[in-house]
């Protein structure tokens, strides 16, 4: 956690992770100073140019093109018109963001994302919306306030999870945060937290997306894990023939009873826990 403890200024498992991370937004004033100079438009535009990673315009919440292939040149007429630029996945074009990235994810072993938001002043990228992954804002440039709001609609996103329509309207929650970050400041935002942001003066930031960890993740284990123990390879008689269909069903309620009584007791078990920690960690060394 190099990074996050020159972000912080102290260890990360002091007062970060118990108190903030997947719970509670955090910023710091002055915690970014150092960062302010490793992105500018030579760097925005050459990773343009590079094509490896994704370009999207977008403008106050509308997609103005996505995921579209134009060079640098062209990219910056569209910031001039009030688009905002938005690069994802900047690490695959450039070193000094692969180190960040390669960071995090080995922090937290983790998937991440990094993209580059090149903004107007007086615009926004999106308008109220909510991201599945924990999102570290370092503002390099310019200056923006945030609205950030609890997510009482939908907690806890995954990405299978979310709906077309995020449902800001029913959002009933009163609690509001308010942020605004100049140059050398930075902003947590839990995954599943609303927020807008309003572009106060010409802005560059840099967001750092971590796919958090999940339940569901253990799920998605469990076959490899499961097909290891004769148990879980017992057959399923669906070839057979039950006097009606009541006792077919009959038959299938016992079956699942002791199978997910031995599910209970395989997931509850050192050794399974072992392996799926191991396995987890290691993808991300």
């Amino acid at each position: 956690m190099n990074i996050l403890k020159k972000l912080l200024g102290e260890d990360p498992n002091l007062n970060f992770i118990p108190k903030h991370f997947t719970r509670l937004p955090f910023s710091k004033t002055h915690g970014a100073t150092e960062f302010k100079e490793i992105l500018n438009w030579k760097v925005v535009e050459d990773i343009i140019d590079t094509k490896k990673s994704v370009l999207r315009i977008v403008q106050d919440g509308k997609v103005i093109k996505d995921y579209v292939d134009i060079g640098s040149k062209e990219a910056r007429e569209h910031h001039q018109k009030g688009h905002t630029l938005l690069v994802r996945y900047a690490e695959k074009s450039s070193p000094m963001f692969n180190a960040i990235a390669q960071d995090f994810a080995r922090s937290f072993h983790s998937d991440v994302d990094i993209q580059l938001y090149c903004t107007p002043e007086g615009h926004n990228a999106f308008g109220w919306h909510y991201d599945v992954e924990e999102v570290f804002i370092i503002q390099v440039q310019g200056s923006k306030a945030y609205t950030i709001r609890p997510n009482t609609v939908h907690p806890n996103p995954l990405v299978s999870s979310i709906p077309r329509d995020l449902g800001y309207e029913n959002e009933k929650t009163p609690i509001e945060i308010n942020v605004t970050l100049d140059e050398g400041d930075w902003l947590y935002i839990p995954s599943g937290w609303w927020h807008v942001a309003k572009t106060q003066k010409e802005s560059m930031h840099i967001s750092i997306g971590i796919m958090p960890s999940s339940a569901i993740d253990m799920v998605q284990y469990l076959p490899n894990y499961l097909a290891q123990k004769t148990f879980w390879r017992t057959r399923m008689p669906i070839h057979m023939t039950f006097k009606d269909f009541d006792e077919e069903i009959s038959f299938y309620q016992d079956a699942m009873g002791k199978l997910g009584k031995n599910l209970a007791e395989e997931m509850s078990s050192k050794e399974f826990l072992e392996s799926y920690l191991l396995w987890k960690k290691r993808l991300h060394q």
